[in-house]
C-alpha cells in the first residue's frame, strides 16, 4: 500500500512550496531591481565624480586664462621695455601654483625668426624662478601655440607636446594674443601647465576600486605624461579604430564632439561602463569603471538571501507540522498578509479576527507593527537625508577651509618653513599664513574663539584681509588695527581672535611684530649653547573686541639660524582624560632637548604633534591644533 500523507503534512508541503516559489520570484525581482538601481547609482556616482573633477580642473584652467589675460593686457602697454616683460612672465609663474612657465613671444619679422626679445620664465621644483631667451633654444615661431593664436587672433590651448628648449617637460600651453590699438598682433603671451599636474588630478578620481579617468585634448591626444605616446603621433581615435571596438570608438567620437553621455562596452572578457563630458576649452574627460566593482555587493546579498531563505524554510517545516493541526485558516490568512509585508507592502490588509485569544493579539501586534514600521521608515528617510546633506556640506567646507592655507612651504637659504593645522571638528577657527614679498617674510598664526562653522567664517575673513595687506607695505600695527576694526564692526556675536603677526627682513633678520592677545612664541637661538625660551611680547587686546583699540608693535634682531615656533592654545591646552594639561613647561622641555634641536622645521612640527597625541593618549582633541616653524 502507498504511504498516505497527513493533511498537515500536505498543507505544510503546499505552504512551503508556495513560500519557496515566492522567495525565488522575490529573489529574481530583487536581483533585477537591485541590478538596475546599482547601475543607476553607479552612473550617478561616476557622473558626480566626473562633474566634480571637471569643475575642479575647469576652475584652475579659468584662473590661468584670467591671469594670463590680465598680465597680457598689462604687458601690452610696455612691450618695448624688455625688463618689464621679463618681470611680467616671472610674476605670472611666481603668483600662480598651476603655471609652470610663461613667455611673451614677439611676432617675428621674417620666416627665419628675426624678431624681438622673447623672455621665458619657469619655476623649478624648489620654487626658484629661472629665465632665458626663448629664441635662443628653438624656433618657437613654428610651434602650434604660437601659430594658431597668430592666425586666428584668438586665445587658444595647444595640443600636448614636449617643450624641448623651453620648459623641458610635457605640457599644454594657453596662448593669448597681444594687440595694439589698431588690432595688430605684436606678441603672444603664454601660460604653460605641466601634464603631470593633470595626471595627478585624474589619478585621484576613483568612484570605484578599478575606476580610472582619461583626459583628451580637442584633437584627440591623451593629456598624459607619456612622452612615447606623444612621439608616436597617434590620436586616441586612431588607436581605438585599430582595437576594433566600435562602442569605444563611438564614445571617443562623442567626446571629441564635445558631448556628454554614457557608454557600455566589453574588452578582454570584462564589462565596463564609462561617463564622459567636455571642458569649455575643447578638452574632454571620461571615467571608466568595471561593472564587477558595482555588482560584487549584489552577489553577496543574493547569497545571503539564499542562505537565509533555506534556513527559514527548514524552520517553517517544523513549525507548520506542529501548528497547522490546531490552527489552519486564520494562520493561512496571516501568512498571506505576512508575505505581502515581506515584499514591502507594510499597509497589507490583515484578516479579521473576532475571537479574543492569541489570534486577536497577533492581529493587533501586526497592525501595531505596520504603523510603527511606516512611522519609523518615514522618520528614518527624513533623518538620513538631513544627516547626509549636513555631512556633505561640512566636508566641503572643511576642504575649502584647508585649501585656503598655503601648502608650498619655502625651503631655501633665506628661510625654511613648515606648518600644520588639525581642526577639532569638521571645520575650525585656527589659521596660519606666510607670504614672501620681495625681501620680507610675513608670518601669521591666529585662533578665533569658539569652533565649527562660525569660527571658520571669521577665520576666512581675517585670512583674506591679511593677504590683501601683505603687498601694501603697512606696518604690523596698522594691519592689526584695520583688521580689528573690520572684525569688531557689527560683531553682535561677541566672537574675537587672538593673533601673532610678524614681518621679517630676510636679509637683515630684523623682525617687526605685534601680538594681539596670542600665546607667546618660542625662540630657539642659533647658538646651541643658548636655551629656547618663550618670548613675552607686549600685551594687546584680541581682535574684534573694541573697534578703535590702539595696538603696539615691537622689533627685535634675530641671528641667522634662529628658529621660531608659533602655535595656538590647542597645543598647550591639550588634555588627558583626567583633565591634565600639557602646559607650556612640558612643551618647552621637549623643544629644549638636543634631539629636537637637530630636526628641520617639518620634523619639529611632526615631533610636537606626536608629543601632543602621545600625552593625550590619542583621545579626540577638544580644540584646533596649529603649528608653524620658521628657520632663518
Amino acid at each position: 500500500m502507498g504511504v498516505h500523507k497527513s493533511f498537515s503534512t500536505k498543507l505544510t508541503i503546499r505552504i512551503l512550496t508556495v513560500i519557496s516559489i515566492l522567495f525565488i520570484l522575490t529573489l529574481l525581482c530583487v536581483s533585477i531591481t537591485s541590478g538596475i538601481l546599482l547601475s543607476r547609482e553607479a552612473s550617478r556616482s561616476a557622473n558626480n565624480a566626473l562633474q566634480a573633477s571637471i569643475n575642479d580642473i575647469e576652475e584652475s584652467i579659468s584662473s590661468i586664462e584670467i591671469i594670463t589675460q590680465n598680465y597680457g593686457n598689462i604687458a601690452a602697454e610696455k612691450l618695448r621695455d624688455s625688463c618689464f616683460t621679463k618681470i611680467v612672465t616671472a610674476k605670472m609663474v611666481k603668483n600662480n601654483k598651476y603655471i609652470y612657465g610663461s613667455t611673451i613671444a614677439f611676432v617675428v619679422s621674417d620666416t627665419n625668426g628675426t624678431g624681438k626679445y622673447s623672455p621665458y620664465s619657469y619655476q623649478d621644483a624648489d620654487g626658484n624662478i629661472h629665465q632665458h631667451q626663448l629664441e635662443d633654444n628653438y624656433d618657437y615661431w613654428k610651434s602650434e601655440w604660437y601659430l594658431e593664436p597668430l592666425t586666428t587672433g584668438k586665445a587658444t590651448w595647444s595640443e600636448p607636446y614636449f617643450d624641448e628648449g623651453g620648459g623641458e617637460c610635457l605640457m599644454s600651453t594657453y596662448s593669448y594674443p597681444l594687440k595694439d590699438m589698431n588690432g595688430n598682433i605684436n606678441a603672444i603671451i603664454t601660460a604653460d601647465i605641466p601634464l603631470d599636474w593633470i595626471k595627478n588630478k585624474t589619478d585621484k578620481v576613483h568612484p570605484y576600486e578599478h575606476s580610472f579617468a582619461t583626459m583628451l585634448s580637442k584633437s584627440g591626444y591623451f593629456l598624459s605624461t607619456n612622452k612615447e605616446a606623444l612621439d608616436s603621433n597617434f590620436t586616441v581615435l586612431e588607436m581605438c579604430e585599430k582595437m576594433g571596438n566600435p562602442k569605444v570608438t563611438e564614445m571617443i567620437n562623442n567626446m571629441l564632439a564635445g558631448k556628454t553621455g554614457k557608454a557600455i562596452f566589453s574588452d578582454n572578457g570584462k564589462s565596463y561602463f564609462a561617463v564622459y563630458g567636455p571642458f569649455k576649452n575643447g578638452w574632454s574627460m571620461s571615467i571608466t569603471s568595471e561593472h564587477e566593482d558595482v555588482l560584487s555587493d549584489m552577489h553577496k546579498m543574493h547569497l545571503m538571501l539564499i542562505i537565509i531563505g533555506i534556513i527559514g524554510l527548514i524552520i517553517m517545516i517544523v513549525i507548520c507540522n506542529h501548528m497547522i493541526r490546531h490552527i489552519t485558516q486564520p494562520l493561512t490568512e496571516f501568512s498571506v498578509s505576512a508575505m505581502n509585508m515581506a515584499k514591502g507592502n507594510f499597509n497589507a490588509q490583515l484578516p479579521e479576527i473576532k475571537s479574543e485569544d492569541e489570534m486577536r493579539r497577533m492581529h493587533d501586534s501586526l497592525s501595531y507593527m505596520q504603523k510603527s514600521i511606516n512611522t519609523y521608515i518615514s522618520e528614518l528617510k527624513a533623518t538620513s537625508s538631513a544627516n547626509e546633506r549636513m555631512e556633505s556640506e561640512l566636508n566641503i567646507a572643511r576642504n575649502i577651509q584647508l585649501g585656503m592655507l598655503p601648502k608650498d612651504f619655502p625651503n631655501s637659504e633665506l628661510c625654511r618653513i613648515h606648518a600644520m593645522l588639525i581642526p577639532a571638528k569638521e571645520v575650525g577657527g585656527d589659521l596660519y599664513d606666510f607670504n614672501i614679498n620681495k625681501d620680507y617674510l610675513y608670518l601669521t598664526v591666529g585662533d578665533v574663539s569658539g569652533k565649527g562653522v562660525p569660527a571658520s567664517l571669521v577665520m576666512a575673513i581675517i585670512l583674506s584681509a591679511l593677504r590683501f595687506f601683505y603687498s601694501l607695505d603697512f606696518s604690523m600695527k596698522r594691519i592689526i588695527e584695520v583688521v580689528n576694526s573690520n572684525v569688531a564692526h557689527n560683531n553682535d556675536t561677541g566672537m574675537f581672535c587672538t593673533m601673532f603677526l610678524a614681518r621679517i627682513n630676510l636679509k637683515t633678520k630684523k623682525m617687526e611684530y605685534c601680538n594681539a592677545g596670542h600665546n607667546p612664541i618660542i625662540i630657539i637661538p642659533a647658538d646651541p649653547q643658548e636655551k629656547p625660551y618663550y618670548h613675552k611680547a607686549k600685551s594687546n587686546l584680541a581682535l574684534g573686541l573694541i573697534e578703535d583699540f590702539t595696538y603696539e608693535e615691537e622689533y627685535m634682531e634675530l641671528a641667522p639660524g634662529t628658529r621660531l615656533i608659533l602655535y595656538t592654545d590647542g597645543v598647550t591646552e591639550a588634555e588627558t582624560r583626567k583633565k591634565l594639561l600639557l602646559g607650556e613647561e612640558r612643551l618647552l622641555e621637549l623643544i629644549s632637548t638636543d634631539e629636537f634641536r637637530q630636526l628641520n622645521p617639518e620634523g619639529m612640527v611632526n615631533a610636537i604633534y606626536a608629543a601632543v597625541k602621545n600625552f593625550t593618549n590619542n583621545i579626540e582633541a577638544n580644540d584646533d591644533i596649529t603649528l608653524l616653524v620658521v628657520e632663518l
